[in-house]
């Protein structure tokens, strides 16, 4: 009875939205409406959601399906659109150099936050058993598994780095290939496809605030209020440092390198960031990604590639503040005694955890098992650590979506490549 009704008030809160679409309001005010729609159904319809999480649902499978043929073709287009293999590798260099430094920052953020706070100090945790614990690829495995074996089981997998690659080796095969006249046609076909894709995925973001209400409606419906004292404060230190390293320090960084407002790039990727913040996907985050940073005036080829490694490199929310967060409160926790050396040596490791990364709701496990065996802590307290997981998901991956975003905004602009005059714009063109 009570999930009929959550669904019949669901589709009352659909039709505003729909009206507000109506009088042209902008896509932002429509998400924000959405958000508190959401958090406020679900507050009152606690374990009743499971029809209002369709509509989330079934736009977060359009989106993953979509999000592969668009990476595919939109890499190579864009490639063909450099036409300097030079200019191409400096795109690509800049791009892991900002990753890098966003998971740097995320890790020393977290140090410093989970010393201040005594994150695990008399928490009283008891051990549990490693059997549960994700299993970490060898290094070796993970560097084999970048280059596309069956690049059709790669795309039904979504596993991005394998199709990045392929793309990028067709694109640099057809900048190099000398009678571009010959091949002609199957440049008009990825041309084309490219213009396809933008186009589905454009039409399907337009749906982003009813999505956004129905999976924040059900996130909140679905809480477990029972954590005690030490996870909440954990929970309250990694929404803290995500949200201080996504507004705070990344408007530091697009002051320094981007030399633009941080302001209007922050406004501009919100939409972005808040669609990582409740579908928990930052794979599923890229289309709005590559949107958000075009309309900043970032270049479709520097979106498309900042938008797709960001998904797999770097990651400060998942690979870097919240392993950090978890080493910091097991070390409080067990009264293990760390060096300064220890800590410059998390943060390495914690970069390092981040290659192969698979943008996927959950992967934060992956990163945290890594780091825990690198700097000899016992990975069982994970496990004990991971009733707050879910919800410390949601902070994490948006931070992952907004630095993949920030990241192609200062490629752009320190290569003097954003269109000023789209950057000022005030009115956001996402439901174009």
């Amino acid at each position: 009875m009570y999930s009929l009704l959550a669904f019949l008030i669901t589709l009352v809160l659909f039709y505003i939205l729909y009206k507000m679409q109506q009088r042209k309001m902008s896509l932002m005010v429509r998400v924000l409406t959405a958000t508190a729609m959401g958090a406020i159904l679900g507050y009152f319809f606690q374990g009743h959601t499971d029809y209002v999480v369709i509509f989330g649902k079934i736009y977060a499978n359009l989106l993953m399906a979509f999000v592969i043929p668009l990476l595919l073709f939109s890499i190579i287009a864009t490639i063909i659109n450099i036409g300097d293999l030079k200019t191409l590798g400096s795109i690509g260099g800049k791009t892991l150099g900002f990753l890098s430094l966003h998971n740097i920052l995320g890790s020393v953020i977290a140090i410093i936050m989970g010393q201040l706070m005594n994150l695990g100090l008399n928490a009283g945790i008891d051990m549990v058993s490693t059997d549960e614990l994700a299993e970490v690829p060898h290094f070796s495995q993970v560097i084999v598994s970048f280059f596309p074996r069956n690049i059709i089981d790669n795309m039904a997998n979504n596993k991005v780095i394998p199709v990045v690659i392929f793309a990028v080796i067709i694109g640099i095969i057809i900048l190099i290939y000398e009678d571009k006249q010959e091949i002609k046609p199957f440049i008009d076909f990825i041309v084309a496809g490219n213009k396809v894709m933008n186009k589905t995925i454009g039409s399907i973001v337009k749906f982003t605030p009813y999505a956004v209400l129905s999976l924040l409606a059900n996130q909140v419906a679905t809480l477990d209020f029972s954590f005690v004292t030490s996870l909440l404060i954990l929970l309250l230190a990694v929404y803290i440092c995500c949200f201080f390293h996504t507004f705070i320090t990344t408007s530091g960084l697009i002051t320094l390198f981007g030399r633009h407002n941080p302001l209007i790039v922050q406004r501009k990727l919100f939409p972005a960031w808040l669609i990582g913040f409740t579908t928990q996907s930052s794979i599923g985050s890229i289309p709005a990604n590559i949107r958000c940073q075009k309309e900043l005036g970032v270049p479709e080829n520097i979106a498309s590639i900042s938008a797709s490694v960001g998904t797999t490199f770097g990651m400060p929310g998942c690979a870097s503040i919240w392993p950090v967060l978890l080493a910091i409160f097991t070390v409080n926790a067990l009264n293990i005694d760390f060096s300064v050396n220890q800590y410059f040596l998390m943060v390495g490791a914690a970069l390092l955890a981040s290659i192969g990364t698979v943008g996927v709701p959950g992967t934060g496990t992956i990163q945290a098992t890594a780091l825990f065996a690198a700097m000899g802590l016992p990975v069982e307290m994970i496990l004990v650590l991971s009733p707050i997981a879910g919800m410390a998901d949601m902070a994490r991956t948006s931070t992952n979506v907004h630095a993949g975003a920030s990241t192609g905004f200062m490629v752009a602009a320190s290569n003097h490549l954003i269109d000023e005059e789209q950057f000022h714009q005030t009115t956001a063109q996402l439901d174009a």
